[in-house]
């Protein structure tokens, strides 16, 4: 299993792909997540969740302050898409939150700290947590 390895000996790879207007009038993102053994490239997890922008802009803030703390201005934080209430549906601004979104995770990608981190987990251990309950219940 994937989970027990060293890290090193592991690659992450995510994509933000697939917006889509959810039934209650907002955006959400479909996101992968997959984790790729460097010894067994065969060997594959892969993690599917889908994700609004305010999920995101709350993992930017959080892996933000955990690399700040960390490296202080020394690297650079990639930059996020600002919040607007007007124009938020235009083609443009849910690309750009795409892109926003993707880059973020794979920074993360490559910092231990901010891969490692309980926010990373919890980011997509909800949606796991949904996906077994919605296989179980047929």
């Amino acid at each position: 299993m994937i989970s027990a390895r060293n890290k090193d000996e592991i690659v992450r790879f995510y994509t933000v792909t697939d917006p889509t207007t959810h039934k209650k009038g907002y955006t959400v993102y479909k996101v992968t997540a997959r984790i790729i053994s460097r010894k067994n490239p065969e060997d594959i997890q892969e993690i599917t969740v889908w994700k609004r922008y305010s999920d995101f802009k709350k993992l930017h803030q959080d892996l933000w302050q955990i690399h700040r703390n960390l490296f202080g201005q020394s690297e650079l934080f990639p930059p996020f898409a600002k919040a607007i209430v007007f124009g938020r549906f235009d083609d443009s601004v849910i690309e750009k939150r795409r892109q926003c979104s993707e880059d973020l995770l794979q920074f993360s990608a490559n910092i231990p700290a901010l891969y490692g981190s309980q926010y990373i987990q919890d980011f997509f251990k909800v949606c796991i947590l949904t996906n077994i309950l919605s296989k179980l219940s047929g």
